[in-house]
């Protein structure tokens, strides 16, 4: 029994106690705080940010650049091939034509005594479409060329107005070929139309993206960006209880002389009934 009793008291339980900063002065005011703003672009110069944002505009424009160079190739590669097939009602005779592609038959459009001008407004717009993608397009290879001389002023809102404008005219050449195919098939053939056609019709719409998007990226870098604000992190309190510390730049100096100069006043005050007693 005794043994027990020595061995429960040679038993000595430890404790850990860390050393804890110490906090002086008001607890409410030194509260620990937290930055808001933990995104790596917080640190970030106004010059390197600029460049970034610059670089997210360039990307911007060399995918309408895309999608218009794509919508062109596909439309030229669509303009010589067949986008109608005519099949006559009373034998069964099937006929190609195109907005380029005629056939020699006495059925078809050139054999046709008095044709409206359906056909020959449709080609117009067409190549007034070709001329204004042409042109966007060499603007935005100009553009990612290196600068040899004064780039084009607003490019993507010229980009963007030349694409709706190249989507009009497009839209304007199919509906008017549509005219003239259900002009000249009226009670004689049927028509139908082949994917040619209806692929012209994505080019179309392709167009009008890249004008949309052409549009956001000019309104979006129309904006000025402010190069003398410096980025600082900003401090909350936790849990929002507690004021924060505020450091400004420009600390006034000479309110600083007027304190002492009232100490001084006081430490005279009270030195002079001393001197009285």
């Amino acid at each position: 029994m005794a043994d027990q009793v020595k061995g429960r008291a040679e038993v000595t339980m430890t404790f850990h106690n860390p050393k804890a900063p110490q906090i002086k002065g008001d607890q409410n005011y030194n509260r620990p705080t937290l930055p808001t703003k933990k995104h790596p672009g917080a640190s970030m110069s106004p010059e390197r940010r600029q460049h970034h944002v610059d670089q997210t505009h360039t990307y911007f424009r060399m995918f309408c650049g895309s999608l218009c160079g794509f919508s062109f190739l596909m439309v030229l590669m669509m303009s010589p091939m067949k986008w109608v097939q005519l099949l006559v009602i009373k034998n069964g005779l099937e006929l190609y034509a195109g907005l380029w592609v005629t056939c020699s038959h006495e059925l078809c459009w050139r054999q046709t005594a008095t044709p409206p001008y359906y056909l020959e407004y449709s080609r117009v717009f067409f190549i007034f479409s070709i001329i204004f993608i042409v042109v966007a397009l060499g603007w935005l290879v100009a553009s990612c060329l290196p600068r040899r001389g004064g780039t084009v002023d607003n490019l993507d809102l010229k980009v963007s107005i030349l694409s709706f404008m190249s989507a009009i005219c497009l839209l304007f050449c199919l509906i008017i070929f549509l005219k003239q195919v259900h002009w000249h098939a009226e009670n004689i053939m049927e028509a139908n139309f082949l994917w040619p056609y209806y692929l012209n019709w994505w080019c179309d719409l392709f167009y009008i993206l890249a004008g949309i998007i052409s549009l956001l990226n000019h309104l979006t870098s129309s904006s000025p960006v402010d190069q003398n604000v410096t980025v600082k992190p900003v401090e909350k309190s936790r849990l929002g209880v507690g004021p924060v510390t505020e450091v400004t730049e420009e600390a006034p100096v000479e309110a600083e002389e007027p304190v002492f100069q009232n100490e001084s006043l006081l430490v005279e005050d009270t030195k002079e009934p001393d001197a009285e007693l």
